[in-house]
């Protein structure tokens, strides 16, 4: 008896489901992947903005600079003479970065007039000095970043100390008992002011402490 072998084909979908599922997946880790990418790369230059945008806000709000003394001078001792010109000392903050003293922008005022000013750092040529000008004279300087006999080397830094001379000329006064108000805006950093009032007589001294 001749058996009955019979071969059956049955067709399994399921095969052809789990390709599909993977075809799926793998998309979807790709996409996944894509996704990561850009989130990292955004993620880094959203970093490096903040990094910027922070070293730029504690440079403006930080202050930079101190000034450590203002001097009145006068040429003779006649009595009724003013003030001719002013010397402030300045020296930079501890930790501070250096400052191009050349990007200075000063203004000195009283309570009838006011004057802007600009750095003159040649300190060697000071009879061209306008009443709109200040120069620069050089106290200490250690590392030589600073040259007052030129208009190239303006920077300071930390231990650096200078003095700006302000010659306000025949446009201010500075009589006794007159309110006085000083003010340095640096390239970066919060401005300087200082106000103070000048004696009330200025006896026989030619050079007049008016801060601190």
């Amino acid at each position: 008896m001749k058996a009955n072998n019979k071969i059956f084909m049955r067709k399994d979908t399921r095969a052809q489901v789990g390709i599909g599922t993977l075809i799926i997946f793998i998309a979807m880790v790709l996409v996944a992947a894509v996704a990561a990418a850009v989130l990292i790369q955004t993620s880094g230059v959203l970093q490096q903005k903040a990094q910027a945008t922070g070293k730029e806000t504690v440079q403006e709000v930080a202050s930079n600079i101190e000034v450590t003394q203002i001097i009145g001078v006068r040429n003779t001792i006649t009595p009724g003479n003013d003030l001719e010109q002013l010397e402030i000392t300045i020296k930079v903050m501890a930790g501070a970065d250096s400052i191009d003293v050349g990007q200075f922008v000063a203004a000195m005022q009283n309570k009838s007039s006011r004057t802007e000013l600009i750095a003159y750092t040649n300190n060697t040529d000071t009879a061209n000095i306008t009443s709109t000008q200040f120069y620069v004279v050089e106290l200490r300087d250690e590392d030589g970043s600073f040259d007052a006999t030129g208009e190239t080397n303006t920077v300071i830094n930390s231990g650096d100390l200078i003095t700006l001379v302000f010659k306000p000329g025949t446009t201010m006064n500075f009589p006794t008992r007159e309110p006085v108000r000083i003010e340095i805006k640096p390239e970066f950093g919060t401005s300087i002011i200082r106000e103070f009032n000048t004696p009330s007589s200025y006896g026989v001294d030619t050079n007049v402490v008016l801060y601190p």
